[in-house]
């Protein structure tokens, strides 16, 4: 469960990323109207509350996920060797 919960969040750190950047303003030329300069930066803008929601929707999950861990009771193992007595694969003479 552990190593699937990493790469989910490494999926969606590629994905999080990936869909900033593509939403980051990074035209070179300056607007030269109003309009065009209010469109620009509406459409990014919007685009980057998407995926903060995007980002808070995650960090929202893991949180609960991270809590049921946390909380459920361990699993008790029949096979666990019990404290004491020779620890298995000691080299032969010593204690």
């Amino acid at each position: 469960m552990i190593k699937t919960l990493a790469v989910l969040r490494t999926i969606f750190l590629v994905f999080i990323v990936g869909y900033t950047v593509r939403a980051m303003p990074w035209w070179t030329s300056v607007a030269r109207t109003f309009d065009e300069q209010y469109a620009r930066c509406s459409d990014a803008l919007s685009l980057l509350i998407r995926a903060s929601w995007f980002a808070i929707g995650w960090i929202a999950l893991e949180t609960l996920v991270g809590w049921w861990m946390a909380t459920r009771r361990p699993k008790l193992h029949a096979a666990v060797p019990k404290p004491g007595g020779e620890p298995p694969f000691a080299p032969p003479g010593h204690p």
